[in-house]
């Protein structure tokens, strides 16, 4: 084979493909599309996928937020929303923030409320909430119906505190505590030190007396007025063990008078 065959049978080498270009932004002068930096003028050139991306999701972002808007009404809490709800049984229970429920703590602390222990919401109208709740005291001791709490659905404000028929807290203003309408556990055992006193006093052999625990204990307060029922089983002086219930009457925490079956009608001191 000639020499002139085998030159033809070459392949011929393929052109060179010019590079695709751009003006650069500080010397508008003609500079490679993926150039970092201007060979003219030495400026960083700005693009990339980078900034496609981040813009992308801001596109995505902004589409899903009036989607939420418009069509669902924010039935998700959206990444970029407000204050988060307080996990406590009072915040969740009424749905505060945390500054919203440290607002309303300072009322209920003013109405004589300790450690909220339940929450149950009674009705929405979309303008005013209403809840019953309890507390450590009120769960234990308060009977006669729920303590009422309306809240205004806007800010989240105490407008009323009921408890039956009676008023806890209206209008910005303290009626009544409710520490007003049921003895607390450090109230019954001064009731019930008092009455140990009184009853031991009217019997032949005191040391003998047994009174059961603090759950055989009654008591009713009505108004300034603490009645207060329970029994005692002692020695007779023949010996002979004897039960009796008792009532002992108290005014404005002062004792009255004590009542003993089988005893007196009336023994005041």
């Amino acid at each position: 084979m000639s020499k002139e065959k085998k030159e033809k049978k070459e392949k011929k080498p393929k052109a060179e493909k010019a590079p695709k270009m751009k003006k650069c932004p500080g010397c508008q002068e003609e500079i490679p599309k993926k150039a970092k930096v201007c060979p003219h003028c030495a400026a960083k050139q700005k693009g990339g996928p980078l900034p496609l991306i981040i813009g992308a999701a801001a596109a995505v972002l902004v589409v899903g937020a009036a989607v939420s808007i418009f069509v669902f009404h924010f039935p998700i809490e959206p990444p970029f929303g407000g204050p988060a709800i307080s996990e406590t049984v009072l915040g969740s229970g009424m749905k505060l923030t945390e500054e919203q429920e440290e607002s309303m703590l300072t009322v209920l602390e003013t109405c004589g409320f300790t450690q909220v222990t339940e929450v149950r919401q009674l009705s929405d109208n979309g303008i005013v909430s209403t809840y019953a709740i309890e507390d450590t005291q009120t769960s234990r001791f308060l009977e006669g119906g729920d303590i009422v709490v309306k809240v205004a659905d806007e800010d989240k404000t105490v407008d009323s505190i009921v408890f039956g028929d009676e008023d806890i807290y209206l209008s910005g203003h303290l009626i009544a505590p409710i520490t007003d309408f049921y003895l607390s556990s450090a109230q019954r055992d001064v009731y019930l030190s008092a009455c140990l006193t009184a009853v031991r006093a009217r019997l032949d052999l005191p040391e003998t007396a047994v009174f059961p625990s603090k759950s055989g204990w009654e008591y009713t307060l009505n108004g300034n007025k603490v009645s207060v029922q329970s029994h005692v089983t002692f020695k007779s002086t023949s010996g002979q063990e004897v039960t009796r219930s008792f009532q002992a009457e108290f005014e404005d925490g002062s004792f009255v008078s004590i009542n003993i079956e089988g005893g007196d009608a009336e023994a005041e001191e």
